[in-house]
């Protein structure tokens, strides 16, 4: 996987300072050395892609250059990729328009690619705007998104239930000079004083030495029923390589006591009943169970043994492929939780190139009686970027009724 992502980042800044060269660069100036000088930035970030993919060292304390490399990165790939789309693009409908067309209409000729070469142009600009805000600013503009779902067959005494769900902290990007924006992620949930607090997973980005120095923040979580988590993807060391896989348990294994000693119930396909009078809910957790290559470890019936099938169950699911492809065929869960997606960390006008690749990607969704709601997270991994899909905490309300329709935002 790691070589897949090594090309595909030599062929983003290829290909778009091949194209620039042999459109305008060569045009520009006969001296040899001032056209490779336009090579030099892209080859020494390709320089550094290789050195960081082949040592594989994701140490808790290097994170920080692996963003700086990204930001780099994007910065001079993404503006010149849009560049090339749209410029080339001009000339293509130049051609088609003006085939066959004689000389004498070169100025119609060029009305095509001016308008796209400064589409272009334009495009790249505000995509060097979008990145310095979502890396300065948008990262750190934390919300919080309120949603009232209804269920008519929830506990009398638990209407009102209100519940904070919040995913994917990510902890170790914020190792970049940003440790500060945990206790204000911590302050932030405390201060909704919800009846207890979910954690649908992705609390690291590689290992459990990222959780170095967070402690005093992260046990300071609490609410009335508790604080609750499963594990997520990056919680499985799956993205670094040990000469043994019992060091790669060993560090799994560690995770799980950390997240235990702040006092959070860390749920691996367990669950935990809450009583109010003679009325339960129920709150279960399993462990990641996505599409290859993510793990899939998630055991319904085990999490779910012993429970009643008519109790009334909020589910913590990491990856909300989960949702459609078991827990909806298997189960009659009210309702569950997931994060996973990110939405993308970008997103314009409600909707994330992360909708090409997941049928349910942020917010609510229902079937029948059975909803997910998917939080777009509240941190950020490789790239700490954030534009429109904001970092997000996540307020729920359970109520008494009819099902009402809830769609993604």
């Amino acid at each position: 996987m790691l070589l897949r992502i090594l090309i595909l980042i030599i062929l983003l800044l290829v290909v778009p300072d091949a194209y620039i060269y042999l459109m305008y660069i060569r045009h520009w100036t006969r001296k040899l050395w001032l056209r490779l000088l336009w090579f030099l930035p892209s080859f020494a970030l390709a320089v550094a892609a290789a050195v960081i993919i082949s040592t594989g060292d994701m140490k808790p304390e290097h994170q920080p250059w692996v963003s700086i490399f990204m930001l780099v990165f994007l910065l001079f790939c993404a503006p010149k990729t849009l560049f090339m789309v749209f410029d080339g693009l001009g000339h293509a409908i130049n051609g088609l328009v003006t085939r066959g067309a004689k000389k004498r209409e070169e100025d119609y000729d060029c009305i095509f690619v001016r308008i796209f070469r400064i589409v272009g142009m334009a495009l790249a600009l505000f995509a060097i705007g979008i990145l310095c805000f979502g890396y300065f600013v948008g990262r750190h503009y934390y919300v919080i998104h309120r949603q009232t779902f209804y269920f008519p067959d929830l506990p009398q005494q638990f209407e009102g239930y209100r519940i904070v769900h919040f995913s994917d902290l990510h902890i170790g990007t914020l190792r970049d000079g940003n440790e500060k924006d945990a206790r204000t992620i911590v302050d932030l949930i405390n201060e909704q004083h919800c009846d207890a607090i979910l954690f649908t997973g992705d609390l690291v980005n590689h290992q459990s030495a990222e959780l170095d120095g967070f402690r005093r923040d992260l046990n300071k979580l609490v609410a009335p029923d508790g604080v609750y988590a499963v594990m997520g993807n990056h919680d499985y060391s799956m993205y670094l390589d040990y000469p043994d896989e019992k060091d790669r348990a060993a560090d799994v294994a560690e995770l799980q006591r950390r997240i235990r000693s702040y006092g959070w119930q860390l749920l691996l396909n367990e669950h935990h009943i809450i009583r109010r009078g003679k009325d339960s809910l129920v709150i279960a957790g399993v462990e990641n169970d996505g599409r290859p290559p993510f793990p899939a470890l998630g055991d319904l019936p085990k999490t779910m043994k012993g429970m009643k099938r008519s109790c009334f169950t909020v589910l913590m699911s990491h990856d909300p492929t989960h949702w459609r492809r078991n827990i909806i065929p298997q189960t009659s869960i009210q309702l569950t939780l997931s994060g996973h997606t990110h939405a993308g960390q970008f997103k314009v006008f409600g909707w994330s190139p992360v909708a090409f690749v997941y049928q349910e990607w942020s917010g609510a969704y229902r079937k029948g009686n059975q909803v997910l709601n998917v939080s777009d997270g509240v941190g950020a991994v490789m790239f700490p970027f954030r534009f429109g899909a904001w970092p997000e905490i996540n307020v729920i309300t359970l109520r008494r009724g009819q099902p009402r329709e809830v769609r993604g935002y």
